[in-house]
């Protein structure tokens, strides 16, 4: 194994930030270059699909054999991996981040599989046309610093993540997982959220639907849908909201209270943060 001391963090590498644009605080796209130095690479936030988009013909795994990297070619860096690489001759590349809760609730949402099911292996130097293309749409007809592309942008990426959840093929590999509440209950759950998410929903409401104090539910929740009941119901409230966005022209105040928030500054405040833009700029960019 190679010396960790011979390889400097990637934080700290030669690369340049081309340009960054943070869709949500659980989704952000970077695009780099660099060149001609040993690298150790490991994100404790977040997962990281790489794609080169010029050069990296001298690029390799030092820790592991490897091919090495070209145009057009992904990584797949799954959250806290830990790889060190050699870098040759200048590059160009780009790596989408996103969460784990990110992409276990889309997992969730559109699969309908336990997020438990979920995850990610390490994948070096493959190669997918379609993503490739996603990307490449991504990188040269996307304005990264007008905020009303955002949207768009936003769009791209989840066909993107759900090109990745296609790839492990999980509908074929369903199997039992203990622990967390049963098929039935947590259904009982995400149905009572979305007939009642417009109001404030107590802790001891769905404790009581499903026959468990208010401690036991929290974390039998939390292993059902890998995330917190605050995360999964302000994700719902997120949800709603965009649509009253595109399909309404109701103020925001009534927007924010037909979806469960405490006020529209409370609305503002929360949608910004998971959407990366405000609920006013983002309905103008439908």
């Amino acid at each position: 194994m190679p010396d960790k001391n011979l390889h400097v963090s990637f934080e700290q590498s030669k690369k340049q930030c081309v340009r960054h644009t943070l869709l949500s605080n659980e989704v952000s796209w970077s695009h780099y270059t660099n060149q001609y130095e040993r690298l150790y690479y490991q994100n404790q936030q977040q997962h990281t699909l790489s794609m080169y988009l010029n050069g990296g013909y001298e690029t390799h795994r030092t820790d592991v054999h490897s091919t090495n990297g070209a145009p057009g070619r992904f990584c797949l860096m799954p959250q806290d991996s830990e790889s060190r690489w050699k870098i040759g001759v200048p590059q160009e590349f780009v790596h989408l981040y996103f969460t784990d809760i990110h992409l276990k609730h889309t997992a969730l949402k559109v699969f309908d599989i336990d997020p438990r099911q979920v995850n990610l292996p390490e994948r070096i130097f493959f190669e997918n046309q379609p993503l490739e293309a996603l990307f490449r749409h991504q990188i040269n007809d996307s304005d990264w610093h007008d905020k009303h592309n955002t949207l768009a942008s936003e769009q791209f990426t989840d066909t993107i993540i759900v090109s990745v959840l296609q790839s492990l093929n999980l509908k074929n590999t369903r199997k039992a997982i203990t622990g967390g509440l049963s098929p039935n209950k947590a259904k009982q759950v995400t149905d009572f959220i979305h007939a009642n998410f417009n109001r404030q929903i107590a802790l001891l409401e769905l404790a009581n639907l499903v026959e468990l104090s208010e401690y036991h539910f929290c974390r039998m929740f939390k292993l059902s849908f890998a995330q917190t009941l605050q995360q999964y119901l302000m994700s719902i409230r997120i949800e709603y909201a965009k649509q009253a966005l595109k399909t309404s022209n109701y103020p925001l105040a009534h927007i924010a209270l037909m979806c469960g928030f405490a006020n529209q500054s409370h609305f503002g405040r929360n949608f910004k943060r998971y959407v990366g833009v405000t609920p006013s700029s983002y309905r103008r960019q439908i």
